[in-house]
Order: structure tokens, then sequence, then C-alpha cells
């Protein structure tokens, strides 16, 4: 099997795949919000649900930002 061509389509699609990949984590913070409004009673315990969320999503990926 010739491994050489798919990697080469991902060398070349890589900015495509980037793209995808932060819809897929845009889309998935979306729902994850969506279920804590569900959850959380007021929009002060969901401002702290969704701050501890976007920070635990920062220590666990390699980004500062």
């Amino acid at each position: 099997m010739n491994r050489d061509k798919e990697w080469d389509f991902m060398e070349e699609h890589r900015e495509l795949m980037k793209t995808e990949d932060e819809r897929s984590l845009l889309a998935t913070f979306a729902l994850v919000v969506k279920e804590l409004a569900i959850k959380c009673p007021n929009n002060m315990e969901l401002g702290a649900e969704v701050r501890q969320l976007i920070q635990n999503y920062k220590l666990n990926t390699n980004t500062n930002g």
C-alpha cells in the first residue's frame, strides 16, 4: 500500500484540516455551554461554569491564548 500519497494529501490540506478542527472545537464548546445553560439556574452560575470550562481547556492544551 502506498502511504506516500496519503501523507502528501495531508500536507497539502493541512490548513483546511486546521479550519475543520477549529469548527469542531467551536461546535463542541457551543453544545457544552448550551447544556450548562440548562443546568445552571441563573446567569451568575452559568458564567462561573463557562469560566471554569475555559480555564480547564487552557490547562489541557499547549496554547498560551
